[in-house]
């Protein structure tokens, strides 16, 4: 539970989802300052990639275009990468 939780539920989850987009941001920040490639798209998958607010928000909020993956199985692109280490 988080806490303080306001008495509109939409006002809780746009926190929730802002928080979440806020930490993925300063993520890919950090890796770029770090020295990685920086991040110039996000594909998302699983339950959130049909939430169009908050796909809308984590791109103001990490300033490149994100979308839908093709594949929204969260389970997918683990799938990959461990077929990719099989060979």
């Amino acid at each position: 539970m988080l806490d303080p939780k306001p008495d509109d539920r939409a006002v809780y989850l746009h926190g929730i989802l802002r928080g979440i987009a806020v930490v993925e941001a300063d993520a890919y920040a950090l890796l770029a300052k770090m020295g990685a490639t920086p991040v110039s798209e996000v594909r998302t998958a699983g339950g959130g990639s049909v939430n169009k607010v908050w796909e809308r928000m984590r791109e103001r909020l990490i300033k490149v275009p994100v979308s839908r993956a093709e594949q929204t199985e969260a389970s997918y692109g683990v799938a990959l990468l461990a077929l990719d280490q099989a060979y």
